[in-house]
């Protein structure tokens, strides 16, 4: 569900956790596990998750993003309207 969300508040977010790292093709470690990220971020939740494969995975799955990882984008993009 994202009708919780303020459309330009997640837009900015999901840009900064871009210019953090957590864009398509990327592959990054969460969660202890290194997998290659398939999708850009994406409101999910109540939070932020990514499509992703582990490297031992054929088919892709959904990945919550850390909130103190969100935390930190979403602060980001305050600071930027601010």
């Amino acid at each position: 569900m994202t009708s919780g969300f303020d459309r330009s508040v997640s837009s900015d977010t999901c840009k900064k956790l871009i210019s953090l790292g957590f864009a398509r093709s990327n592959r990054v470690r969460l969660y202890g596990q290194e997998v290659q990220l398939v999708s850009d971020p994406f409101p999910h939740d109540n939070g932020f998750a990514v499509e992703v494969v582990g490297k031992t995975e054929r088919v892709s799955r959904t990945m919550k993003l850390p909130l103190p990882v969100v935390h930190v984008a979403g602060n980001q993009s305050m600071k930027r309207t601010a």
